[in-house]
């Protein structure tokens, strides 16, 4: 299982123009360990690179649970199909979970990580207790909406995370925008 790791640009210090513009808007995000897991289970599921390879596990599942029905004893009962079908994906589930929470606690700048994004014309910055980024609007590859986040994908594995309790009105209204 692959784990989607967040955003790290390098910040360029020369470019001194971008600190002198008026932000839009601004909203923050405190990084931990459950939006960290809830971000690497919600964002392969919707880019649509992930799709066919989580349709090929389930299609693979239905054609295994047809050869156990047909190859074992007639007497077996329904729960044992059942138990196979859906403990498989629950089992998938855990384990992704806990490489995900395997792989916050090793790494020490996803840990407890505080986030300011500002939001100009046309980039985004995000600065953080550890660095700043500036991102153009032209090189979010995906922008994946959920009823309680938005997640801004620069890369199939790199994005960031905007919780829309956070934010304002106008600014979720700019986020669809930008997702058009």
């Amino acid at each position: 299982m692959q784990v989607v790791i967040f955003i790290t640009f390098r910040y360029n210090r020369d470019d001194r123009r971008l600190s002198h513009m008026k932000f839009l808007y601004q909203t923050f995000t405190d990084y931990n360990l459950e939006e960290f897991t809830r971000f690497n289970m919600i964002v392969p599921l919707r880019i649509s690179r992930y799709r066919p390879k989580i349709l090929a596990v389930c299609y693979i599942l239905m054609i295994f649970s047809g050869f156990l029905r047909v190859f074992t004893a007639p007497g077996t009962s329904a729960f044992t199909y059942l138990l196979v079908v859906f403990a498989l994906p629950l089992v998938l589930v855990y384990v992704s979970k806990r490489q995900c929470r395997r792989v916050y606690n090793a790494n020490p700048q996803l840990q407890e990580r505080h986030s300011v994004m500002r939001f100009y014309e046309d980039h985004l910055q995000e600065t953080s207790n550890q660095q700043s980024v500036d991102v153009p609007y032209s090189s979010i590859a995906h922008l994946v909406e959920t009823r309680t986040h938005f997640y801004l994908m620069t890369a199939a594995n790199q994005g960031m995370i905007i919780i829309k309790n956070n934010c304002s009105a106008e600014l979720i209204h700019f986020l669809q925008g930008l997702k058009q």
